[in-house]
Parts: C-alpha cells; sequence; structure tokens
C-alpha cells in the first residue's frame, strides 16, 4: 500500500485540506513537523480511519469532528487515496455526527463507507467495490492483507506503541506474522491433510471390515470359521486355499456317491414298472371274475326264469307263437347266417390285428433295453443340463462382465485421454503463457512511463515553461529598462549641454567680476599676470552670477542624480541580462535534462514497446504513449488474468478427471477382477465337463428323449390295451362263432319243425291259408311284447358270459406262475431311493455351489488383500505427511506444525535481516537479536520471544531490559526488517510505505544520525514519514510537511523544503 492523496474536511484541527505524497516521491525521507497539538498525529488518525475506521490511538472515532465545526458546517469527511498493485483505490469515509436539520433542531449522521477503482485523483470510477461499512471493511482487509492492528504495528507505528511488536508476546506475534505472510494455506493444507486422512482411516477401516466380511462370511461352515477365527490374519489366506481343497474333494466323493445311487434307482424304476404292468393283469383279471360273478353267476337264475317265462309265452301263443316262432326262427336263421359271415369277417381281421399287435408286442418288448438305455441317457443329460446352464450362466456372466470392462475400459480411456488433453492444454498455457515477470515488467515500464511522463518530463516541460515565461518577463524588463537608458542618456545629455551653456554664461559672468576686481600692478588670481589688458571696466551683475550660480547647483545635482538613474538603470540592465543569460543557460540545461530523461524514456521503452518516438519530445507525445504502455499493460493484464482463469479451469478440470479417473481405475480393477474370477470358473467348469456340449443340444435331446420314451410309454400301453383287447374280441369272436354255429343249427332244426308243427296245424285247423305274412300280422301285437324283450336278455346274457370266459381264460395263462406283486413296497423303495438321490443330488449342487460361492469369496478376499496393501502403503504415506506437518514427526520440524514452523521460519528471517542490515548499524556492531533460551527451545509452542546479544558483555538478555533509546532502535530494526521481509517474500502485504510517530527524542545525536541514514536508504524503494520534535531531525530532513496552528483552534498543512 502507497499513499497517494489525503483529504479532509473538518477532522480533527483541519477545516479542509489535501496532501499529495506524491511531493515526496523523489525524497527518501519527509518530516511531519509542528507545534504540540497542531494535529501531526491525526493525520495518521485519517489514514487509520479512512481504511478501518479506527484510530491509531486511544481516542474514538467520534470524537475526531473538529471542536469548532458546527451542525450547520460540512460534514466530517476522510478521503484517501492509495496504490495497490496496479490499481489506484478511493475510499471516504463519513463519521458519526451531528448535524443540523432543515426544519430546525439536529439529527445523527450515520456513519457510510464507499470503496472504488479510479483511474486517476478525482478521475472515473472503473469498478465499485463496495459501499457498506463491514463491506467496505473486508474489502480493505482482503485487498491490504492486514488488519487494523497489523497495519499499525507495520505500516503505521503510532506514538507510545513503537515497541509494541518487539514486546508482543509469542502467541499475538504469531497471529500477526500468520496475516501478513499469508500462511493460512499451510493451515488449510494441514486441514486438507487431515481430513484425508480421516477418509483414508475410514477408507482402511471399510477395507479391513470388507475382508473381515470375506473370512467370516456365511459361505463358510460354522466349523470352517472356527478354524479361521483362530487362523492368524495373514495365514487367513492361504488357510482359504485348504479350505477350498477340501471342499473340492468332498464334491468329488459327493458326486461318485450320487453316480451310484443313480444306477440303483434307474433299476428298482424299472423293477416297478414291469411289476405294475403284472399288478395291472391281476387287477382286470380280478375285475373280470367279479363281473363274472355279479352279472353271470348270480344272474344264472334270473336267466332261466326268464326262459321259463319266454316258454310258457310260446306254449300260451300256440299256433300264433309257432308262426311267430316260425317266423322269427327263419329271420334268426337268415340273420344268424350273416352273423356269422360277418363275425367270421371280423374274426379274420381281429386275428390279423392281433398278430400285428403281438409282433408290435414282441418288438416293443425287445426296445425295453433300448428305452432303459434313453432313461440313463436322459438322466446323464439331466445332470449334464445343470453343468451346461452353469456354463452358460458364467458364459453370460463373463459377456457381462466383459461388457461392463470394456464400457469402463472405454469410460477410462476417456477419462485417460481428458487428462491427456487437460495436461497438454496445460502446458500448452504454461508453455505459451504470459509469465507474471512479464506482467510485471509492464506494470514497471507503465509505473516507470508514468513517472517519467507525469514526473520528470512533465516537470521538465513545466520548467522549461516557467524558464521560458521568466525569460519572456526579463526580456521585457531588460527592453524598459534599455529604453528608459536610452531616455536617461538623452536627459543627461540635455543637462549637460544645459549645465555646459549655464557654466558658460557663469563663466563670462565670473570672468567679468574678476576684470572688474582687477587693479594694474596688482596679479591675476587665476593667472598671477599684473597685466590686464583686456580689462573693460564692465561691472558684473552679481544678481545674475547668483541665479547662474543656482541654476549650475541645480543642474549638477539633477545631473548626478541622472547619473545615478542611469548607473542603477544599467546595473538593472546588467543584472537582468545576466538573469536573462541564466535563465537562458537554465533554459538550455532543462531541455538537456528534458533531453535526458527523453533518451532515458526511449530506452525503457526500447526493446519492450513499439512506439514511434518524435524528434522532440511534446506533452501531447509522452501522454500519446502513456495511454498506448498503459493499454498494452492492460491488455497484458487482461491476458494474465484470462490464462490465469483458463489455468485454474483446467486444473479444477484436471482435478475432477484425476478423481473420476481413480473411481474408474478402481472400478476398472474391479470389473477386471469379477471377470479373471468369471473366467476362472468357467474354466473350471470346462476343464471339469470337457465333454459339455451347450443347454440347446441337451434340452433339445432331453426333449427328443422325452418324446421317443413317451411315445414308447404311449405305445407299450396303447400295444397292450390293443393286445388285451383284441384277444379278448376274438375270443369273444369265437365264442360268438360257436354261438352262432349251435345257434344256426337250433334255428334250423326249430324252423323244420315249426314249419312241420305249423303245416300240421294248419291242416289240421283247415286253415284257409298258410301264407306267413299274412300269420305275421295277425301275431304282430303278440311279438311286439314281451317276447322279444326275454329273447334279447337271455341272448346278451349268453354274450357276455361267453366274453368274460374269454377274458377270464386269457388272464389266467398270462398269469400262470406268477404271484401278485407287492406294488407297495416297490413303490416305496423307489419312493426312498428317489428321495435319497435328490438329496444327495441337492447336496451336490448345494456343495457346488458352496465351492463356488467359497472360491469366489477367496478370489475376492485376494483381490482386496493386493489392493489393502496398496492403499495400506498410500495411507501410510498420508499419514506420515500428516505427522510431519502437524508437528508429530519431530527429527522434521520439532513438535511444531507446518504453520507455525514456517512462522518461525520467517521470523528468523526478520531477525536474520535486522542482525544483517539495521541492528549492527544502529548499534555500532553492539547488538544482534536472538531467539530467546525458551524459543530456541520450543518444540510445541510459538516461541518467538526475543532477546539480544550484547558484544559488551558476551551475553544475552531480554528486550525488555533495554533503555527507552535502545529500545526504540531495536523496535526500529525489527520493523524495518519486518517490512523488508516481507517486501521480498512477496507472498503476504505488500508494504510500501512506512510511517513512524516520534520515540527519535531518546536517541543521542549520532544513533539519530544513523537512524536517518537507516531510513533515507529505506526511503529509496518506499516512501518514508516521521513526526518528531527533534531539532536535529528538522534540519536534517529537507522535505517537511508543516502543520501551522492558527488562532481559532484549526490547522493547516504547507509543504516545505529546504532543499
Amino acid at each position: 500500500m502507497r499513499p497517494v492523496q489525503l483529504e479532509l474536511t473538518n477532522f480533527g484541527p483541519y477545516r479542509k485540506e489535501v496532501i499529495n505524497f506524491t511531493q515526496f516521491d523523489h525524497a527518501p525521507l519527509f518530516l511531519i513537523g509542528g507545534d504540540t497539538g497542531a494535529g501531526k498525529s491525526t493525520l495518521f488518525d485519517a489514514m487509520t480511519v479512512a481504511l478501518f475506521a479506527t484510530t491509531s490511538g486511544d481516542r474514538n472515532v467520534e470524537e475526531m469532528r473538529s471542536t469548532f465545526a458546527g451542525p450547520e458546517d460540512d460534514l466530517t469527511k476522510v478521503t484517501f487515496y492509495f496504490q495497490q498493485g496496479n490499481h489506484l483505490y478511493r475510499i471516504e469515509r463519513v463519521l458519526q455526527q451531528e448535524r443540523a436539520k432543515r426544519g430546525g433542531g439536529t439529527t445523527i449522521q450515520k456513519a457510510t463507507a464507499s470503496l472504488v477503482i479510479v483511474d486517476k485523483i478525482g478521475g472515473q470510477e472503473i469498478e465499485k467495490l463496495g459501499d457498506k461499512i463491514k463491506e467496505v471493511s473486508d474489502q480493505i482487509e482482503q485487498i491490504l492483507g492486514l488488519n487494523a492492528e497489523q497495519f499499525k504495528q507495520i505500516i503505521l507505528l503510532p506514538q507510545n506503541d513503537f515497541s509494541r511488536f518487539l514486546k508482543e508476546d509469542s502467541k499475538t506475534k504469531t497471529q500477526i506474522l500468520k496475516k501478513i505472510f499469508g500462511t493460512g494455506i499451510f493451515d488449510r493444507f494441514q486441514k486438507s491433510l487431515e481430513e484425508r486422512l480421516r477418509q483414508s482411516n475410514k477408507d482402511m477401516e471399510k477395507r479391513q471390515a470388507q475382508l473381515d466380511g470375506h473370512f467370516a462370511s456365511q459361505v463358510w461352515s460354522e466349523e470352517e470359521l472356527a478354524v479361521l477365527a483362530q487362523t492368524p490374519a495373514s495365514e487367513k489366506l492361504a488357510r482359504l486355499e485348504e479350505l477350498l481343497a477340501q471342499r473340492q474333494e468332498s464334491l468329488t466323493e459327493q458326486k461318485s456317491i450320487l453316480k451310484d445311487a443313480h444306477e440303483d434307482l434307474a433299476k428298482l424304476q424299472k423293477s416297478l414298472q414291469t411289476a405294475q404292468d403284472l399288478a395291472m393283469i391281476f387287477q382286470e383279471l380280478k375285475q373280470a371274475k367279479e363281473r363274472y360273478r355279479l352279472e353271470i353267476e348270480e344272474g344264472a337264475q334270473e336267466q332261466a326264469e326268464a326262459k321259463v317265462h319266454l316258454e310258457e309265452l310260446q306254449f300260451a301263443q300256440g299256433l300264433q307263437e309257432t308262426i311267430s316262432s316260425l317266423k322269427q326262427y327263419q329271420k334268426q336263421l337268415l340273420q344268424l347266417e350273416q352273423d356269422f359271415e360277418i363275425a367270421q369277417e371280423e374274426l379274420s381281421e381281429k386275428q390279423q390285428a392281433f398278430e400285428g399287435v403281438k409282433a408290435q408286442k414282441e418288438a416293443l418288448a425287445a426296445q425295453s433295453k433300448d428305452s432303459l438305455q434313453k432313461e440313463e441317457e436322459l438322466e446323464t443329460w439331466k445332470e449334464d443340463i445343470i453343468y451346461a446352464q452353469s456354463l452358460v450362466r458364467e458364459q453370460e456372466k463373463i459377456k457381462r462382465s466383459r461388457t461392463n470392462y470394456k464400457q469402463l475400459e472405454e469410460t477410462y480411456q476417456q477419462a485417460s485421454k481428458k487428462i491427456e488433453l487437460l495436461n497438454q492444454s496445460l502446458s500448452d498455457l504454461e508453455a505459451n503463457r504470459l509469465s507474471l515477470d512479464s506482467l510485471h515488467e509492464a506494470e514497471k515500464l507503465l509505473q516507470s512511463v508514468g513517472y517519467s511522463v507525469d514526473n520528470q518530463l512533465a516537470q521538465d516541460l513545466k520548467e522549461i515553461e516557467d524558464l521560458k515565461q521568466e525569460l519572456a518577463k526579463t526580456e521585457k524588463r531588460q527592453q524598459g529598462l534599455s529604453l528608459d537608458i536610452d531616455q536617461a542618456q538623452e536627459s543627461l545629455k540635455e543637462l549637460e549641454d544645459q549645465l555646459a551653456t549655464t557654466l558658460a554664461s557663469r563663466r563670462q559672468l565670473m570672468i567679468a567680476q574678476l576684470q572688474a576686481e582687477l587693479e594694474d600692478g596688482q596679479p591675476c588670481m587665476v593667472c598671477g599676470s599684473i597685466a590686464h589688458p583686456k580689462v573693460d571696466g564692465t561691472k558684473a551683475n552679481e544678481a545674475a552670477l547668483k541665479d547662474l550660480m543656482n541654476q549650475v547647483e541645480e543642474l549638477q545635482a539633477q545631473k548626478e542624480r541622472q547619473v545615478a538613474t542611469l548607473s542603477n538603470r544599467q546595473a538593472t540592465l546588467s543584472e537582468v541580462e545576466s538573469k536573462r543569460q541564466d535563465l537562458l543557460d537554465q533554459v538550455a540545461k532543462v531541455k538537456l535534462t528534458l533531453e535526458k530523461h527523453y533518451q532515458e524514456l526511449k530506452e525503457q521503452v526500447k526493446g519492450q514497446f513499439d512506439f514511434d518516438f518524435a524528434e522532440d519530445y511534446e506533452a501531447d507525445c509522452g501522454q500519446t504513449l502513456l495511454r498506448k504502455v498503459e493499454q498494452y499493460y492492460q491488455e497484458l493484464h487482461k491476458r494474465f488474468d484470462k490464462e490465469e482463469a483458463d489455468r485454474l479451469h483446467y486444473t479444477d478440470e484436471l482435478a475432477k478427471a484425476q478423481e473420476k479417473s481413480i473411481d474408474l481405475a478402481k472400478a476398472y480393477q474391479e470389473a477386471k477382477a469379477a471377470l479373471d474370477q468369471a473366467k476362472e470358473r468357467l474354466k473350471e467348469l470346462q476343464e471339469a465337463h470337457q465333454e459339455l456340449e451347450s443347454v440347446e443340444v441337451y434340452q433339445e435331446r432331453i426333449s427328443l428323449a422325452k418324446q421317443e420314451l413317451d411315445l414308447y410309454n404311449k405305445q407299450v400301453k396303447e400295444n397292450s390295451e390293443a393286445y388285451n383287447q383284441l384277444h379278448a374280441d376274438i375270443q369273444g369272436i369265437r365264442g360268438q362263432l360257436e354261438s352262432l354255429t349251435k345257434s344256426k343249427e337250433n334255428a334250423s332244426q326249430e324252423t323244420k319243425r315249426l314249419s312241420a308243427e305249423l303245416d300240421q296245424s294248419l291242416m289240421a285247423e283247415g286253415a284257409l291259408t298258410n301264407d306267413l305274412e299274412q300269420i305275421q300280422l295277425w301275431l304282430l301285437e303278440v311279438n311286439k311284447q314281451a317276447i322279444p324283450k326275454l329273447q334279447a336278455q337271455l341272448t346278451s346274457y349268453q354274450t357276455l358270459k361267453q366274453e368274460l370266459k374269454a377274458q377270464i381264460v386269457k388272464g389266467q395263462e398270462l398269469i400262470k406262475d406268477q404271484e401278485k406283486p407287492d406294488l407297495g413296497n416297490l413303490t416305496q423303495a423307489v419312493e426312498d431311493c428317489q428321495e435319497s438321490y435328490d438329496k444327495q443330488l441337492a447336496q451336490v449342487s448345494v456343495m457346488e455351489q458352496g465351492l463356488k460361492d467359497a472360491t469366489a469369496t477367496y478370489k475376492a478376499a485376494k483381490t482386496l488383500q493386493d489392493s489393502n496393501q496398496e492403499a495400506f502403503k498410500a495411507h501410510q504415506e498420508l499419514s506420515d505427511l500428516v505427522k510431519v506437518v502437524k508437528g508429530e514427526n519431530t527429527a522434521l520440524t520439532g513438535r511444531l506444525n507446518l504453520e507455525v514452523y514456517v512462522i518461525r521460519q520467517y521470523f528468523q528471517q526478520i531477525l536474520d535481516y535486522a542482525n544483517a542490515n539495521y541492528i549492527g548499524l544502529l548499534t555500532d556492531n553492539r547488538y544482534s537479536f536472538v531467539l530467546s533460551e525458551e524459543g530456541r527451545r520450543a518444540r510445541d509452542h510459538f516461541g518467538l520471544d526475543i532477546n539480544v546479544y550484547d558484544q559488551l558483555t558476551g551475553s544475552e538478555r531480554s528486550v525488555k531490559s533495554l533503555s527507552g533509546g535502545e529500545t526504540f532502535i531495536a523496535a526500529l530494526a525489527i520493523a524495518l526488517s519486518l517490512s523488508e521481509v516481507v517486501q521480498n517474500t512477496s507472498k503476504g502485504a505488500v508494504v510500501e510505505a512506512l510511517f513512524i510517530d516520534e520515540g527519535f527524542g531518546s536517541l543521542d545525536k549520532e544513533a539519530l544520525t544513523k537512524a536517518i541514514a537507516v531510513l533515507e536508504q529505506i526511503g529509496e524503494n518506499r516512501m518514508v514519514g516521521v513526526i518528531s520534535h527533534v531539532d536535529d531531525m528538522k534540519e536534517g530532513i529537507a522535505q517537511q510537511l508543516a502543520i501551522i496552528k492558527s488562532h481559532d483552534g484549526s490547522s493547516r498543512i504547507k509543504i516545505v523544503d529546504k532543499g
């Protein structure tokens, strides 16, 4: 911060004053002087009030309104222009005060504040930074990098507070230095690392929990968990390998047992099927016998009764019945012959069909072996399809894992490419980026050109113009004096001529008077001659002579005066001519200076900025150059800001991309591990079942096999049913043929008998006709009644009886020499065997799945443990780093955290700089600064207490033991060194000014001379102002700001140059 201009209105003793500090830009040191109470320290109060709304001392801000200012007067206001970096800032504060109201009375004017960036003093506003008191105060602290207390200790050292920083405790010094040097970044860095460590701890705990979860997973049995619980952590993976091997061995044994159980089950199922077929025959035989008993034996009595009843009806009918019987027998005989032919044809067909069914049955019996083999193959394929489906699932899993893997790989590659592009962009940006040094060079060029144009060259031009104006005045005066001298010379000549005439007249009158007084023989009073030849005796006119004498005296006096005037004017002219020549010399000298400064300006710009310089310097040329350089600097600054914004953008994007890349890499590794795991499982399945084919093949085979078996079983069943049915049909037809043959014989005999009887009866009755048709019509009503019904019943009974007998005979032939099978025991045995097989199959499946899950868990544990080792290494490195920055690594920083360690290093630099540059010079190398013994031993606190080493005594002691003058010298050395170190590091506040309020009175003359020399040396690079009443200070400092008190209590400011 460099003060530029301070404007005060009714502030302290000042009514309205303006101090332009740029007047002291070329002075290494300036003094602020004035009587006690004139308001010297008030200037410092004004600066601190403007910047921080507080005074430099103990006074309240509200007390700073001038005592002579009433409510109706102008408001108390401070306007302060200051330079910080590339910007000129204007801050304005109006204090809280009482002011007059329009309608009478007073009111309280609230305090206000505003902060803007301007282009020049009194110029246009470039940017508004704040118009609220807190907002302005926050902005000021951010811009300056200092708060009020730090400002007073570093830049503004007020009365009675000069040695405060020197004697502050370590903690307070640390807070001040922390703010000045901007070491908060180290604290934020430490907090960031600690947060990362906390996250890393959580991650490690999470990783360990995941690993412990694998070791305590439910895939392990209680016995295995018990073994793992007693196994050291470092050996658990090896133990898992042993457990997996044991599981694989148990699975192999169980599969062998399962195969034997399957063979036993197939045999039992075959036996059961045979038994079921035999049982069906026994059942059908039993049903036929039962039906024969129920319908034939138990119905025989009913049928006999029906026969008797029929015979009775037939006998009762007499002739009618005989005719009906005859007709019936004739019809029956015809029908029997037809039925016989039909039965023979049907028998022939049934026998042919029976032979085909029999041949098919034999063929099916021959195929039973193939059927059993097909069933075995079916069971084998059912097992194989389980493994094939597992294989397909694994392949699908691999496919999904590979897709996920490829997607992650592509995303990771894209992220890597983005990082590469961002890195390339950053590299390109850094390669082509405008460096801060270039911007500083441009800023220096702008400041240099501005200083040259606005100060040096402008001053040169102003001096030349002032000298030319003075020269013009001098030449004008010279001309006036020359004219006056000419006139004076003419007047003098006129006086001399008049005086000569008057003297000649007086001489004649005197001669006449002498002649009148001559006497013959008497010597002449003039020539001594006694001869007087020309005396004519004329009497002299004494009155005229006296008058002429008076005229001569008057003319001689006028001549003397004119000569004196002419002499004075000539002397004045000589002085004016001398002054004119001096002015001409000064103009020439200033022109040479102007030319020199112009050449220096050209040299400054040369090689940095292209500009078409005129032959001779003019103000417009300089302002044009200054505008172009300022434009050039602004363009560079915009470019720098843009490139910095781009760099921050790229850096932020790069950090995000790297974080995303890390997450992707982790997901990528996990996907790769999952893919490798699936591949390994697939490989194991393929190796264990190399003969496996696709699920579709097995499904097709099983489907075809089931169809074939279903078809075979259906054929066997249908064949068996057809065989039995045809056998029964043939037996029935044979019985029917026998019955038909007998019926035919009986019907033929009966027809013959009845015909004979009918003939005899008809003859005996003397019938008129023997036409049976007519007789039949007569007997129709009888035939429609009970006789047909009884006849049908007896016929059906006989047919059923024959069929059942045939079926019973067939069944007895089939079960000949065989016992009825015990289906219950066989079925139970099959069910038990099936249940046992299912259990063993389920156990194998469970064991396989368990082995699969256990293998996956093992691989996941192994992958995680391998990953944990890398993560633990990074975690340990982070932990070690945190220990260093927290001061827990005593080998590097003792027990100091990183920020305090850095602050101590800065403080040591301050002491070293003070020892190297100031304290020795100020004390004739008697004193040097050292950290106190407690500070040197400090490992867990701030340790910034200071001692001085005294060369005279060869010992060190506290700075608190120094005398008043020595304390001032030590505090001055520390304050100056602090400013220099801050300036040199350029990482904290930028210090471009130093103000010291009193304190020099405690120094002797020699120490004061040294102090002034040191301050002037510092003033070469920054503004240094001091307040002092010491006379030697007043005499030794040329540039002074004098505070002059007025009789009304106000003060005014005057710039004094004693150079």
